[in-house]
């Protein structure tokens, strides 16, 4: 019994939680559908009532050849008519608003899931329960609050109606209407105990949709086309898909086939119900205990009325199933993010003097169980351009993540100038760091969108769009495009132009550049490129970046020599550092390295002079 108590109460509060939801969004089409509701929910008992006052005064009309109790009928049929007439024309009306409110609502209630999903905490990503727990709030869930409304609303106007008919039935006995609800109620149990059935099989499912996902956009996605077509991959994603469908498929269907027969069962006793009800009042109208009106009155009202049961059973109990949606959707809402801005943030440094400092870092990526990174200390010196070097895995990429604050690190601190970054409000400290990703987006958009997308200003300077691409060492195949910097890139739009991999990353770093952060953090910013625009773009890069703090991390030892320091990472350590020719004088993990490059290089230049003959 508390068990029940506690399910009902946790029920009330989410039909509350959603009527706010949607009086935030759309609170005057709200009202006027709730106002038309309620016109509706009244009509059909007038419309019930005036048909049979018609009909009984036509047969007074026919039996006294009166002409004003002819006139009266016409007047009393004209009144059924407009009720009928306005009945329609407001169900209408009803839809308009019903269609206008959904859209609003719709976009609003997009526009909070779309703010959820950039607040929420990074590790959240690295969650396959958040991924499932996004399916499900961003699919059926979505509509559930408008549809959980309407129920409400549809219980509301049935209920009305009902009322209305059960008073014109209450003439003829008072087991007449409760002969009408029981007749209706095996629907609802039905209706009930399958929606719930069904509700627990989708929330089930969840991973199996996201997996239909991921094989629909390895087959459709531009980005996968080429090993797709390499590989052969196309008919073991389309196999692995139509498998999976056709799993959900059976499993959906059998469900609803199984609803079919207790609906059908269901429908039967109604009707053996109505069978009995009429055949009472067709009995009392043979023997003249009744009229002719009484009988279209009785049809009418038990015939309609029994639907009317129905959809208000039926309405209720689609109120419970989908609420059990909105507890998906809900939960989503409610996610919490931990990294947040202190309440009382220190202003971020108008201009950096001391330095970047990892003092004894180490952190652990959520479910891992070896750390990314530990005990890790690093100092980049103001205005100084550091180089981290080391094998995949060390945990270079990791160090843009915290000084990011992606993450907070377990133990330690990362401070700017001495002040904890923590410290700092979120978006200012972000705002002050621009960063190339190792693997950046490819943004469908112009090219000066594209590079003034690192900045918040609406209108970007033209000029300064262009001397960052210049800097970026991407002016020479932008001015080669057919519009230039208005030419819109990719190739999901018409007239998009593709690029190289190596023009893209150009792209980004004229992003990073445009920002014009204090804080300069690149990642494998030359790995798309080759030796010549590896080398143009470092001596770019030297101009550009002075005046700045500069953290580069890169395999290629050809950057890192020209960096003012390289660190070297293995096992999550700083294990060397100082420049170039002191690493390889040491004679220790970064000379070995280089070496190695060198020897590899040599060879290849070696091999390939004949080939040049």
């Amino acid at each position: 019994m508390k068990r029940r108590l506690t399910e009902v109460l946790k029920q009330i509060h989410l039909w509350r939680r959603n009527l706010k939801l949607i009086l935030n969004s759309v609170p005057g089409y709200t009202a006027i559908w709730g106002v038309l509701l309620i016109v509706q929910g009244l009509l059909p008992g007038a419309t019930v009532y005036t048909s049979k006052l018609a009909i009984d005064s036509f047969v007074t009309a026919k039996n006294s050849r009166a002409f004003s109790d002819l006139e009266y009928t016409i007047w009393l049929f004209a009144l059924t008519g407009i009720t009928l007439l306005a009945a329609d024309s407001l169900r209408y009306v009803t839809e308009w608003v019903r269609n206008a409110q959904a859209e609003r609502f719709s976009d609003d209630l997009k526009k909070l899931m779309h703010s959820k999903s950039v607040e929420v905490d990074f590790e959240f990503y690295d969650s396959p329960e958040y991924h499932d727990l996004m399916e499900q709030a961003g699919g059926e869930s979505q509509s559930k609050p408008l549809a959980l409304l309407e129920n409400f609303g549809s219980v509301v106007q049935n209920s009305i109606t009902l009322i209305s008919f059960a008073a014109l039935l209450m003439f003829y006995g008072w087991a007449v209407p409760i002969l009408l609800v029981v007749g209706s109620l095996p629907s609802l149990l039905i209706s009930f105990s399958f929606d719930r059935r069904y509700f627990r099989w989708w929330r089930q499912t969840a991973s199996d949709r996201r997996w239909l996902f991921l094989y629909d956009g390895m087959l459709s996605h531009s980005d996968a086309a080429a090993e797709i077509r390499l590989f052969s991959l196309g008919k073991k994603f389309s196999g692995a898909y139509q498998q999976l469908r056709k799993k959900l498929r059976i499993e959906k269907l059998r469900h609803l086939r199984e609803q079919m027969g207790g609906k059908v069962a269901a429908n039967f006793l109604a009707l053996v119900t109505g069978a009995v009800a009429m055949g009472w009042i067709a009995l009392r109208v043979y023997n003249n205990t009744a009229s002719l009106g009484d009988l279209a009155v009785f049809y009418q009202v038990f015939s309609r009325g029994q639907t009317i049961v129905v959809a208000l059973l039926g309405s209720i109990g689609k109120t419970f199933s989908n609420t059990l949606y909105l507890e998906s959707l809900f939960a989503f809402l409610d996610l919490k993010a931990t990294i947040v801005s202190p309440p009382n943030p220190v202003p971020f440094p108008a201009e950096i003097v001391d330095g970047v400092r990892f003092r004894n870092v180490t952190f652990r990526y959520p479910g891992a169980e070896m750390p990314a990174i530990s005990d890790f200390d690093l100092f980049v010196p103001a205005g100084t351009q550091v180089a981290i070097v080391g094998a995949n895995g060390a945990g270079k990429s990791t160090l843009i993540k915290l000084l990011c604050r992606f993450y907070d690190p377990d133990h330690g601190s990362i401070e700017i100038d001495g002040i904890d970054i923590r410290e700092f409000d979120v978006a200012e400290l972000r705002r002050n760091i621009s960063v190339l990703f190792q693997f950046p987006l490819h943004f469908q958009d112009t090219v000066e969108g594209n590079i003034s997308l690192g900045d918040e200003r609406e209108e970007p300077d033209p000029h300064e769009v262009e001397t960052a691409a210049e800097l970026a060492g991407a002016d020479g195949f932008i001015d080669a495009l057919p519009s230039k910097y208005k030419t819109l890139l990719g190739r999901w739009f018409e007239s998009g132009c593709e690029l190289s991999g190596g023009e893209w990353q150009k792209i980004a770093l004229a992003r990073a550049y445009f920002r014009k952060a204090p804080l300069l953090v690149l990642d494998e910013p030359t790995s798309f490129m080759d030796s010549w625009g590896e080398a143009d773009w470092y001596d770019r890069f030297s101009s550009l970046a002075e005046n700045r703090t500069g953290l580069i991390i890169t395999h290629r030892f050809t950057i890192a020599m020209r960096a003012d320091v390289i660190h070297v990472m293995n096992d999550s350590r700083l294990v060397e550092s100082g420049t170039h020719r002191e690493l390889v004088d040491l004679d220790g993990f970064y000379a070995s390295s280089w070496k190695s490059q060198m020897l590899i290089a040599s060879e290849k230049s070696f091999e390939a002079v004949p080939a040049l003959k």
